[in-house]
């Protein structure tokens, strides 16, 4: 994203990939270590390859979007499952961090894109 801030030393990159071995995402770990920032991932896979790069490992559920022998059985197409998975998980996290930082909706809306 070209409005994302700069990356620095001790940053946190969050990089979600049910496989953990999608090519982009492989490079965006590799510039974010060569950055010294702290990388979690958010997987399936913990020993795929973004998994190796990370300093923090979050085993999702989900089945692989191009296997059917994940852990977990689905009728849902792809990675339906994973994503939908993340999507709560990182809603959790943004009210626990609003909790922790006293910030509710209408504090949170001053920070909306407003170009839309």
């Amino acid at each position: 994203e070209t409005l994302t801030p700069p990356l620095h030393d001790g940053d946190l990159v969050i990089i979600g990939s049910g496989s953990g071995e999608t090519i982009s995402l492989i490079h965006t770990a590799e510039k974010a270590r060569s950055l010294k920032a702290v990388i979690a991932a958010l997987t399936i896979n913990p020993e795929s390859s973004i998994g190796s790069q990370s300093d923090l490992i979050i085993k999702m559920p989900g089945s692989p979007k191009d296997k059917s022998d994940g852990d977990y059985k689905t009728i849902q197409p792809m990675g339906s499952l994973f994503e939908q998975t993340l999507m709560l998980f990182y809603d959790a996290v943004i009210l626990k961090i609003m909790e922790k930082k006293g910030l509710n909706s209408q504090t949170m809306f001053t920070k909306h894109a407003n170009l839309e």
